[in-house]
């Protein structure tokens, strides 16, 4: 069985050590786990009724947009930033559906949300 809520419990409590390893962290208690690209997934796209968007985790974790983010390409595939250096691939979806935000800028790729060009006009 599967329980999100749990997921979402243990990747709040994500921390990165220094060596580049990560752990979970409740309390006093350190443990490794293994991460074999990144440790969070934006898996879905919210936009909510005053503009702003909302990415939602995999592990039910939210990130509004409120700034521009620069996407990080590993061959192919889109990552951001969350609380890391490009910590966060993006599903297919929704970097689809960020695309309508994309700001080109020579060789690199910035996610431009709605709020932001509000605030520069």
């Amino acid at each position: 069985m599967f329980r999100r809520n749990i997921l979402n419990i243990l990747a709040a409590h994500i921390e990165r050590n220094d060596d580049g390893s990560y752990c979970i962290k409740l309390g006093d208690d350190m443990n490794p786990i293994t991460v074999e690209d990144v440790p969070f997934l934006a898996s879905g796209y919210v936009q909510e009724e005053d503009g702003s968007i909302k990415l939602v985790f995999h592990d039910l974790q939210e990130m509004i947009l409120d700034r521009e983010h620069k996407i990080y390409f590993k061959g192919d595939v889109p990552y951001i930033s969350f609380r890391w250096p490009s910590d966060t691939r993006l599903s297919r979806g929704v970097y689809w559906k960020l695309s309508d935000y994309f700001d080109f800028r020579g060789e690199e790729v910035y996610i431009v949300p709605p709020a932001v060009n509000r605030d520069i006009n």
